[in-house]
């Protein structure tokens, strides 16, 4: 990889000659090298999220940096707001591109007032420091199910949330989080589950299961980076929410009391291998990342108590 440039609140990675990870660097601590958008730049030039509002000018900026001045299509993975809360604002310098997204993802972005509500509600002071989504014209707006390429495949995947999609183009599989999140460190990998409420964990396996029999070469995440033994790391994230459905069952005798989450998160932590890495993260994306991990304990909690 060949870092090739910083612009504007963003820093561009040259993973190869037709792939770039540009990452997105918004204002709150810790979440410095979390959030990217992918550019390939080949038969047809396409960009796989856009990231939060606060970001899209410099997004924009860093294409520019690149001689990209014109998109075949911006594909979106889900809608939340660290993934497409730019999309209002970006759209706006390639206002012409078709936007393609899950069917049901369509009308929170057309009108996306419902989504930035429920988006603060769940996230806070980081729904608020990544900005305000604003909305698309309808028109440009695509059901990635009607849509067809013979260069990119869109791949519905429910699990993460129920208006997810993976794309697939040649040897690169944009996994959006439905392989989960992953950082890599000299010493290993650190993986977690992206499982927030509501969490139906048969779906989960089955969009895994999917992505694992198209075989990809390389998975690129949207939490973070790229591994070329994609299928190697799904299965191993497949068997990983297996063993946090079993900590959190044996747990679930005491989730009445207050600190069933902070004994799921201890017991994860010191027994689940994928987490060994956690204690490579500096002080700020330990916190990130132990408040996305309550998020994912609970999503597991509620489909235990449905079943």
């Amino acid at each position: 990889m060949k870092k090739t440039g910083s612009i504007m609140g963003t820093r561009t990675i040259k993973i190869s000659d037709d792939l770039y990870l540009i990452m997105l660097l918004p204002p709150i601590p810790g979440f410095n090298d979390f959030i990217g958008s992918w550019l390939y730049k080949g038969e047809i030039t396409y960009l796989v999220d856009v990231g939060p509002a606060v970001t899209s000018g410099g997004l924009a900026e860093a294409l520019k940096e690149l001689g990209v001045y014109h998109l075949d299509y911006i594909f979106i993975t889900h809608i939340h707001i660290d993934h497409a809360g730019g999309i209002g604002d970006f759209i706006n310098h390639f206002p012409e591109t078709q936007v393609v997204c899950h069917k049901s993802g369509i009308s929170h972005l057309a009108d996306p007032e419902r989504l930035w509500e429920g988006s603060v509600k769940t996230l806070g002071d980081i729904a608020v420091a990544y900005e305000k989504m604003k909305p698309v014209h309808s028109e440009l707006l695509v059901d990635a199910e009607n849509f067809s390429s013979d260069h990119i495949t869109p791949i519905i995947t429910p699990g993460h949330s129920p208006h997810h999609v993976s794309y697939l183009t040649g040897k690169y599989l944009f996994a959006g989080e439905t392989g989960g999140v992953l950082f890599s460190f000299p010493s290993g990998d650190y993986l977690r589950p992206a499982t927030p409420p509501k969490f139906y964990l048969d779906i989960a396996i089955k969009s895994l299961d999917t992505l694992i029999d198209v075989k990809p070469y390389f998975i690129c995440y949207g939490h973070f980076g790229i591994k070329e033994n994609a299928v190697e790391l799904l299965l191993r994230h497949r068997k990983q929410i297996f063993f946090w459905e079993k900590v959190i069952i044996e747990e679930m005798v005491n989730y009445d009391k207050e600190d069933f989450i902070e004994n799921c998160i201890k017991r994860l932590i010191a027994e689940d291998i994928n987490m060994a890495g956690f204690d490579s993260l500096n002080k700020n994306m330990q916190n990130r990342e132990l408040d996305f991990i309550k998020n994912s304990i609970k999503g597991f909690a509620g489909h235990i108590q449905r079943k």
